[in-house]
């Protein structure tokens, strides 16, 4: 990130977006990216509202960050779904394509969203309290249905026809899976009626076709659950490892079988698909309160090229800050802050595509204070991970 004046900043990322063209064949570099903006709302339809005034502060701040970074295809997490894809539409036409701070608009000619879990309620007590109304009892924690949903947005075509979403997927269907004992008594937590209906995903898992060129490319996105929240039966913890599973074994050769997409199709990705799995995965590979080995699940993946972290010095900045300090991981590699007290700083967002990619370059949107849009990522408590990849 350069030091000097804010012009000089516009003509940097003017570069890079002259050197990563929107390319109609893999030949050149296309940037995936993932952020988690947290443009969620406490009630249904108030994001919608102040969108719809053109001044949202934090969207405006979002749009600045996509329109510095220029990726051609992006995943956000945590906007709530809006069912009437106003939402969606105001972000793209009232903040990605107006100029902000004088930048480049972009222009996403095609955007992908569908209902999540989060807030949708499911009738059975969930948490053990006696009652089954309230946020934690839906099949993924929310105060509505849609809040912390995600929104794809592509400059290439997404064929929706084909998309496979596991928004329904049953948690009891996957095989061995770390559904939570009570520690106590050595029993099920959760009651047999909650077993029957309860959903792996907490807000969905989409695999999502996007055409370049004569070649296809499936995005898999997702946002599982925080391993937090939870108690000793760890339900979330287990939860989030199961939900990183659904990945590892969708892109498996043959472990995939036993998958059921909403559609009622079964089975994995086909073997020699070009894939890149993006997301806010809310687990660090070495820090945190995950379930060991929960993110390795996609890291050490025989068919994942992960051997080129994205980094910032911007992370690198709060090494030694509070409980970061004792952190076993690299700083630079971090991708959200959260308290100094605990977690600390983490690795929680990825963008890893199959081997089928070189990765040519990387990074996280995590300016040092005093640089050129430092004052942009208050917006979040992440930041937005970017990967430039061409085909092998």
């Amino acid at each position: 990130m350069i030091k000097s004046s804010h012009a000089r900043m516009l003509m940097l990322i003017m570069l890079m977006a002259i050197a990563v063209p929107a390319s109609p064949v893999l030949s050149k570099p296309i940037r995936f990216a993932t952020f988690n903006t947290s443009l969620n709302r406490n009630m249904a339809g108030a994001l919608r509202e102040e969108l719809e005034t053109g001044n949202s502060e934090q969207a405006r701040k979002m749009a600045q960050i996509l329109q510095l970074v220029r990726p051609d295809v992006v995943l956000l997490n945590e906007v709530d779904y809006d069912s009437s894809g106003r939402t969606m539409q105001l972000l793209r036409e009232k903040y990605l394509a107006v100029s902000q701070a004088g930048l480049l608009p972009l222009d996403y000619e095609y955007a992908y969203l569908a209902p999540v879990n989060t807030g949708l309620p499911s009738g059975v007590d969930l948490n053990g309290n006696g009652r089954s109304d309230e946020p934690a009892d839906a099949f993924g924690f929310g105060r509505f249905p849609g809040q912390y949903g995600m929104l794809v947005l592509s400059r290439y075509p997404i064929d929706a026809d084909h998309a496979r979403t596991f928004q329904q997927f049953p948690w009891k269907k996957m095989p061995g899976a770390l559904l939570p004992v009570d520690p106590e008594k050595g029993t099920p937590y959760y009651s047999t009626e909650a077993i029957e209906l309860f959903r792996l995903s907490s807000k969905s898992h989409w695999d999502l076709p996007i055409q370049v060129g004569r070649h296809t490319v499936h995005l898999l996105a997702s946002h599982p659950t925080p391993p937090v929240f939870d108690g000793p039966e760890d339900r979330n913890g287990r939860r989030n490892h199961d939900e990183i599973r659904l990945w590892a074994d969708y892109i498996h050769p043959t472990r995939g079988r036993y998958l059921v997409d909403d559609r009622g199709q079964s089975g994995g990705l086909g073997r020699g698909e070009h894939f890149v799995i993006v997301g806010d995965m809310n687990a660090d590979p070495q820090d945190g309160d995950t379930v060991p080995g929960a993110i390795s699940q996609l890291l050490n993946h025989r068919l994942i090229n992960s051997r080129q972290t994205p980094v910032s010095q911007g992370a690198v900045a709060f090494k030694n800050v509070g409980v970061n300090a004792s952190h076993r991981g690299p700083a630079e590699n971090d991708t959200a802050d959260f308290s100094d007290r605990s977690p600390g700083n983490l690795r929680v967002d990825y963008v890893l595509p199959s081997r089928s990619f070189k990765v040519v370059d990387s990074g996280v949107f995590w300016p040092l204070a005093g640089e050129p849009a430092a004052d942009l990522i208050d917006l979040s408590d992440h930041r937005l991970v970017w990967i430039d990849v061409t085909l092998k």
